[in-house]
């Protein structure tokens, strides 16, 4: 079977973990690298110069095109499929030439940096009938997979609640860098609700259902922070940030059961554990644990521990099974991209996320906004009916 030809859309020529472009060399390249039914043949950036350069940085072959539009890379026939891997601020933009030339998509989390901005892109890949996919990655998570499997096993039997403690000290709270002002913004669609927070609760609506009803507190104690640059120092003593540092958010889910999920920004975890979910059932308890770090990368720390009936002690799963074929020698922040490859290319929609599936989460996002009230922030949402490019408040 021919590989599947990708061009991407945003990639930096440097290894900077936090700069443009660097999501895709840190984990699309070695991704779709390692991965045999996978073959890049563009690079589109700001300028040909620019994407020439990041060839050469990424060792990429001699032959992959450079392109200096999203238009230029669309019209490519010998491209596939489309990666745009890009601030949120540019998804739309980037993805929709895309999309208009019948390209298959996989656009990073979020979607787009509005929920309108979303469904637009949405109701273009339907009306184009192409195949789509968003990285929310955990959805390709072994411990989440794992999670999925013991619920519907009946092994703690049927769910009646679930709480979630988390801490995000893993993202610093008291500094931030240049460039980058956006994450502390509220209304870019890209800041800390809408990234760290919507990662993990997009796995935990996949797994256990979505809220039919639920109250919301997003509250923001750092109203301003100092920016730097890359030589460490000061070029804003004080830039304001209206993203929320604490969130809370309960209710109850479509199946019935209760759930509340706390978010927190200490300085460092008391207990050294970024995310704490317990799951409670009718028959047991399942606890998942990680250290502080991003929830959809792969961190082979995390521990998952079942406790059925009367048992004594809880019991480690073993949930990371069978090697993952060829992936072996992948850092952990590349690891579950390159699954989401994988389960796309065998079209197992259970391991990845549709426009359409994670358009849920852009909703749900907003419910929780509104019902905070902080939804006045938000870019304006235009009608579901007009098909218009999404406005700006």
């Amino acid at each position: 079977m021919a590989p599947i030809r990708v061009g991407i859309l945003g990639l930096s020529d440097t290894k900077t973990f936090f700069g443009p472009g660097a999501w895709g060399v840190f984990a699309h390249v070695p991704s779709l690298k390692t991965l045999l039914n996978y073959e890049i043949v563009a690079v589109s950036n700001s300028t040909v110069e620019s994407a020439r350069r990041s060839i050469a940085a990424n060792n990429l072959p001699a032959s992959t095109k450079a392109y200096g539009s999203p238009e230029d890379l669309a019209r490519d026939p010998d491209v596939d499929l489309v990666v745009v891997s890009v601030r949120v601020a540019k998804h739309y933009e980037l993805t929709k030439p895309a999309l208009l030339h019948n390209k298959d998509v996989y656009v990073e989390w979020p979607l787009g940096a509005s929920r309108a901005e979303a469904e637009e892109l949405t109701k273009l890949a339907q009306e184009n009938g192409v195949k789509t996919m968003v990285g929310v990655q955990a959805r390709s998570d072994r411990l989440v997979l794992k999670v999925k499997e013991i619920l519907a096993s009946g092994q703690i039997g049927d769910v009646v609640s679930s709480s979630v403690m988390a801490s995000s000290s893993f993202i610093p709270g008291d500094r931030w860098m240049e460039g980058a002002e956006y994450y502390l913004d509220f209304s870019s669609g890209g800041n800390e609700f809408h990234i760290f927070f919507a990662h993990f609760l997009d796995s935990f609506t996949n797994v256990l259902g979505d809220f039919d009803d639920l109250q919301a507190i997003l509250k923001t104690f750092t109203k301003a922070v100092p920016i730097f640059n890359t030589a460490g120092e000061v070029v804003n003593p004080a830039y304001p940030r209206t993203s929320p540092d604490h969130i809370l958010v309960q209710g109850t889910l479509s199946s019935g059961a209760v759930a509340s999920i706390i978010f927190r920004k200490p300085k460092s975890a008391v207990d050294n554990t970024g995310f704490r979910w317990i799951i409670t059932g009718t028959k047991g308890e399942m606890e998942i644990t990680t250290k502080e770090t991003s929830w959809q990368m792969a961190d082979p720390d995390m521990k998952l521990r079942v406790k059925v009936g009367t048992e004594t002690e809880a019991r480690d799963v073993d949930y990371k099974g069978h090697a993952d074929d060829g992936l072996s020698n992948l850092e952990p922040v590349a690891l579950n991209t390159a699954r989401s490859y994988v389960a796309f290319a065998e079209d197992d929609r259970t391991r990845y996320a549709t426009f359409e599936s994670a358009l849920k989460t852009h909703r749900l996002l907003d419910r929780i906004a509104e019902t905070a009230k902080m939804l006045r922030w938000s870019p304006i949402l235009v009608s579901d009916e007009t098909g218009s490019k999404p406005q700006s408040s």
